[in-house]
């Protein structure tokens, strides 16, 4: 790659890994610091949470150091914020203790569904309480082991969710996904970090399923764990590089990682951009931007708002496709997108499960309803700095996972 010399910038820590970590670092039997957590909101959420049902821990610049804990217990008036995650993965770890806990958080994630999860814990022996399957949720523990069964297409923290309870039971379990299974690289992330702290989950496939086979009796033990890059997070850069066409070098990311996410690098080019891992760093070359065909999503659905932002700024057609959990995000993200793009003057058709976007950039001023959703608010943040401005509401939620994004982008836009 030549030309001028890239913006140089290093991406976040991930959020996904930063949520298992301290999970699992709560449990731990000896002291353990999880270094370059993401302390975003949603993260912090998981803290609270966690503090709530017993854990004990200190926060610092860059790490966060648990204690062991002898025992949890039960709690009421948890509060999730606006964090799918921490209500997720903290409602089956909060079904393998003694007492009852209620969950809730923000009215954005009283709105999200939960209910196969919650029939997956009443499968195994749990008492729950629930708005249709929408927090406030009640959970009344302990479960037992077994095999809890999840339909296809079903969010993939709630398998888990589920498994990482499973791991702390005598008699363990297994957790059986249909398919197709929706977001199935979040399981292999779970599996590894679980595995960094000393758990065995083994992953078992057939033309029908993913089975998560949950060996019980296993002890959490870890002295530290560093928290990777976040491949989400690092879409937004990339993107905004190919929009305002600058070179540009991205550290600290793991070409290996589990994270599904990593797909962005090759859906990037897709559009026209070249990008290539140089020694340590993934650089991006500009170049002029085509529609890039159709996309399926369905491994990867964070990357769909700042991917529709590129297509909207790309001559051509652009399909997202296979992603029906967007309709269930921070916010109705297909609809938000849809909706933000007519408003900027770029034609666009809404699917179930996606969006076909007729690009060839913004065509006039609008104001954005971003309905507190941080990747929505990026998204269109990057196209306001490439196009005609846009009056992106919901100012400061990009905080949530990218803490760095405001002078990320200033420097981008020079």
């Amino acid at each position: 790659m030549t030309g001028a010399p890239p913006v140089r910038l290093r991406v976040p820590p991930s959020k996904s890994v930063t949520h298992r970590a301290f999970l699992l670092a709560a449990q731990s039997a000896t002291p353990c610091t999880v270094h370059h957590p993401l302390l975003g909101a949603d993260c912090r959420s998981t803290l609270s949470v966690l503090a709530g049902l017993g854990a004990r821990f200190a926060v610092g610049e860059a790490q966060v150091r648990f204690e062991p804990v002898v025992a949890f217990g039960g709690a009421q008036g948890l509060d999730c914020g606006n964090s799918g995650t921490t209500l997720r993965l903290l409602s089956a770890f909060a079904a393998t203790l003694p007492g009852r806990s209620s969950l809730s958080g923000d009215a954005s994630l009283q709105g999200r569904p939960n209910g196969p999860l919650l029939a997956a814990l009443e499968s195994l022996g749990a008492t729950v309480g629930s708005r249709d399957g929408r927090a406030p949720l009640t959970i009344q523990g302990p479960i037992g082991s077994g095999e809890a069964m999840l339909s296809p297409r079903v969010s993939s923290q709630y398998a888990s969710g589920l498994a990482l309870a499973l791991a702390r039971l005598p008699g363990g379990g297994a957790v059986v996904l249909q398919r197709p299974v929706a977001s199935r690289p979040y399981l292999d992330i779970t599996v590894q970090v679980a595995q960094a702290f000393g758990l065995t989950l083994a992953v078992v496939e057939d033309a029908e399923t993913v089975r998560l086979l949950v060996p019980g009796g296993q002890r959490v033990a870890a002295a530290e764990f560093t928290v990777e890059a976040d491949w989400s997070s690092a879409a937004f850069p990339l993107v905004g590089a190919a929009l305002l066409g600058r070179a540009l070098a991205l550290e600290g990311l793991n070409p290996g990682s589990p994270q599904g996410d990593r797909v962005v690098a090759d859906q990037v080019e897709r559009f026209g951009p070249q990008v290539q891992w140089q020694g340590r760093d993934l650089r991006l070359a500009p170049a002029p931007l085509r529609a890039a065909g159709t996309l399926d999503l369905g491994a990867c659905p964070d990357l769909f708002p700042a991917l529709v932002a590129l297509a909207a700024a790309a001559p051509g057609t652009t399909v997202f496709t296979g992603a029906p959990s967007l309709r269930h995000k921070e916010s109705d993200r297909i609809a938000a997108m849809a909706r933000g793009l007519e408003a900027v003057g770029v034609p666009c058709e809404e699917r179930p499960d996606g969006l076909v976007v007729h690009g060839g950039g913004a065509r006039q001023p609008a104001a954005i309803a971003c309905h507190h959703d941080h990747r929505i608010h990026m998204a269109f943040r990057l196209l306001s700095a490439a196009g005609p401005r846009l009056a992106v509401d919901s100012p400061g939620c990009e905080a949530v996972s990218y803490p760095e994004f405001n002078a990320h982008l200033a420097a981008l836009a020079g």
